[in-house]
């Protein structure tokens, strides 16, 4: 089976994920409202950094171990019409993707029209989130089986403009080279291909996206008539393939209360997972909002939270404790964050930051925490860039002046990881005591006394980095990690159990 929807000559990375969550979930929550996707990993060699205490080893990063596919070949493909100009100013970008010329949009729906229902499932900056189910039962199956088939589609322009109304070149070249980048590091979401085109939206892409404005409220439907924007702006598009990563972070406990063994897995695997990127590419997501970090079923079989026979018959407290929840935790949208690739530092210079976040309206008491933290991370990145002028004055050298979103302040994943905590805890019932007596029913005794055990270590760790200065917090998530080791927060059989699950 292959999934190159356009059917180009290259070879497609086999997905090694599992499939999404469980239907009846779904039921509630089938609309993914800022799922974005990823592209696969280019053979570049990571510029080295100092092995942390407590991060994950994995298979290099610098050659995608998944098999390939062979792909077939579609007879005749059309490809798009542009002028010298804009085809000299795409050479660059179109040799990332390893694509020859622009293809027509009319065709790539035209193929993904004969083979695949479409479904539109979110939006995101600029961009609209599709899903793809195979119309064939046997193929629809076995797409399941890998993890489902997603596309994001990002309209953009060569020209570079002041307006903020459409991604320009820079951006989408800086989007494509992240997801290539963190493809093959666990946690993060897997790609399956990437697709420059242009002209006219194709009618299977219009239809999902009508559908999805007359069943959607004016809040989750934003974005405006793709074939209107197409008839004024004239942009090109980036298709990007990916498996599905599950369902938002903002939406678990929605059915039912989040239990402690999901939060617990949650946190620490998002928190693990930050901390490996760090070391492998000196990775800062810096917008990891509930909507960034999806949940799934990793065994596939549906459950999402620890077996119930388990806590039924659980006379004494487990050796390891993280993954009990039978949770899969995926990190997505790298639109924002920042990674060091062959000594080359891909990264967003983010001038809208630099405004008053603090101030920022928001509807509620999360919206407010998410502006609170692009405005600490805006500071603490303007901290560490007078730092390193001061030590630059200090030994009498030249400060070499670089944007000051190209330096890595990893302490910024920490600042996100504390959101995400509390906003666990905030939805969970924990923080203010509530998670306490969630049990998961039919709970023993011993499971009882566990899950009161994890809650109160969860609330204390929430309470150490909302209490704490940012300028006292651990300067990474790989530090935090040691110091959860410490504090007895999380075992280091976890973090050994969590290593040997990413490598099978």
């Amino acid at each position: 089976m292959h999934f190159d929807l356009f059917g180009s000559g290259v070879d497609e990375n086999e997905i090694v994920q599992e499939t999404e969550a469980p239907r009846d979930e779904e039921k509630m929550m089938n609309e993914m409202e800022r799922l974005t996707i990823e592209e696969p990993v280019r053979d570049i060699p990571l510029q080295p950094v100092p092995e942390p205490t407590f991060s994950i080893k994995q298979k290099p990063t610098e050659h995608n171990p998944r098999l390939r596919g062979r792909r077939k070949l579609i007879s005749q493909k059309k490809m798009a019409t542009l002028t010298p100009e804009k085809l000299q100013a795409l050479d660059p970008l179109l040799k990332i993707v390893q694509q020859h010329g622009v293809k027509d949009f009319q065709e790539f729906g035209r193929s993904i029209g004969k083979k695949y229902l479409c479904t539109k499932l979110g939006e995101g900056s600029y961009a609209d989130v599709y899903e793809l189910q195979a119309k064939d039962s046997n193929e629809a199956q076995e797409l399941e089986k890998r993890g489902g088939l997603i596309i994001k589609v990002i309209p953009f322009r060569v020209e570079s403009t002041s307006k903020d109304d459409i991604a320009d070149l820079d951006a989408i070249t800086r989007e494509i080279q992240l997801f290539q980048t963190v493809d093959a590091l666990h946690g993060f979401v897997r790609c399956r291909g990437i697709h420059i085109v242009s002209g006219a939206y194709p009618d299977v892409l219009l239809e999902a996206f009508s559908t999805f404005k007359l069943t959607h409220t004016a809040e989750s439907a934003q974005n405006l008539d793709p074939s209107v924007t197409a008839f004024r702006n004239k942009p090109l598009y980036a298709i990007l393939e990916m498996n599905h990563a599950g369902t938002p972070l903002g939406r678990l406990g929605r059915a039912r209360p989040a239990s402690a063994f999901q939060v617990f897995d949650v946190f620490w695997k998002t928190a693990i997972s930050l901390a490996h990127a760090e070391r492998e590419v000196r990775f800062e997501h810096r917008d990891l909002h509930n909507g960034n970090i999806c949940w799934k079923s990793l065994s596939g079989d549906g459950q999402i939270d620890v077996k119930q026979d388990m806590i039924e018959e659980m006379k004494e407290k487990p050796e390891v404790i993280l993954g009990l929840s039978n949770l899969e935790v995926t990190i997505i949208d790298y639109t924002l964050s920042r990674a060091t690739v062959g000594g080359i530092t891909i990264f967003d210079p983010m001038k809208y930051w630099d405004h008053g976040y603090e101030e920022a309206d928001g509807d509620s008491e999360g919206d407010k925490r998410q502006f609170r933290t692009y405005a600490a991370v805006r500071d603490l990145v303007m901290k560490a860039e007078a730092e390193a002028m001061a030590l630059a004055q200090l030994e009498g050298a030249e400060y070499k002046a670089i944007n000051k979103y190209e330096l890595f302040v990893p302490k910024s994943n920490v600042l996100w990881l504390r959101y995400v905590l509390a906003d666990l805890l905030a939805r969970s019932g924990g923080g203010s005591g509530g998670g306490r007596n969630a049990y998961v029913p039919g709970s023993s005794k011993a499971a009882k006394k566990l899950q009161l055990e994890m809650w109160k270590g969860l609330e204390e760790v929430e309470a150490y980095l909302k209490g704490t200065a940012a300028t006292l917090l651990p300067e990474s998530a790989d530090d935090l990690i040691g110091m959860a080791v410490e504090k007895g927060w999380l075992a280091e059989g976890d973090v050994a159990a969590f290593k040997a699950q990413t490598e099978q």
